[in-house]
């Protein structure tokens, strides 16, 4: 009965779709702009979500030779970089023109806010918790860490270099400048591969308040892609060399 239930929905499903499904001989054929038989799928039916690029690697080194009861099945895998937070692995297009998504990784971290005003505290607190240490990133640091609003403090800004004469001691001022553009290497890809390092410029306003804009066009992105196709060619050179897998980004 609940076979029957089944064939009746998916005959009512397949009829409104201007499609129907017709059993000849045994065998299962959709009807429709063409009349091709329904074989049983061999896909995924659920997708594996991790959250690294090793996961990656691991999933390919142990399946790419799968199997289906004792039949061995040669596959082809495809790795697709979809973004610098999302990288596919794909299976081999089946007679449909499907292609089946086996794992999806998207690395877990906490991404700082450009474009928007931060307190100097947080600013702070994320330029040390979201940044790659480098020189411009302790420049940044310093500067925010002495700037202070008060009547002894004398901002100057000439548009490109922002930098204020701050107040030290009873009689002692200190000049601290922070460049535009500055270079810095926030986290915005999987940890396993570098970083990559983009222009941006910081801007301080009014009320203590901070903001770090970005100033190289994109370019960040194409450089991740680089970064995460280099890390696949070399931890799956023997299945690229093999003609297993195929790195797309």
């Amino acid at each position: 009965m609940e076979k029957e239930a089944f064939e009746f929905l998916a005959n009512q499903a397949n009829t409104a779709a201007n499609k129907r499904v017709q059993v000849v001989n045994g065998k299962t054929f959709l009807i429709g702009d063409d009349v091709h038989e329904l074989a049983e799928s061999s896909q995924a039916r659920n997708r594996m979500n991790t959250h690294s690029l090793t996961s990656i690697v691991d999933y390919v080194e142990g399946h790419v030779d799968r199997t289906r009861g004792k039949e061995k099945i040669e596959s082809k895998l495809l790795i697709q970089i979809e973004a610098s937070n999302e990288v596919r692995l794909l299976g081999e297009l089946n007679q449909y023109g499907e292609r089946e998504t086996l794992t999806v990784a998207e690395p877990l971290m906490d991404q700082f806010k450009f474009g928007k005003w931060t307190d100097r505290e947080s600013l702070n607190i994320a330029l040390q918790s979201m940044f790659v240490k480098n020189d411009d990133r302790d420049v940044l640091l310093e500067f925010i860490g002495k700037y202070k609003e008060s009547n002894d403090t004398i901002a100057n800004d000439d548009g490109v270099t922002q930098g204020a004469t701050i107040k030290v001691g009873a009689g002692t001022v200190q000049d601290v400048k922070v460049p535009n553009p500055v270079k810095l290497m926030p986290f915005r890809t999987f940890t396993e591969v570098e970083q990559p390092e983009s222009e941006f410029i910081f801007r301080m306003s009014q009320g203590m308040q901070g903001a770090l804009f970005e100033a190289d066009g994109g370019k960040w992105r194409l450089d991740t892609f680089a970064n995460i196709k280099n890390y696949f060619e070399k931890q799956l050179d023997k299945y690229i060399a093999a003609g297993s897998v195929v790195v797309l980004g």
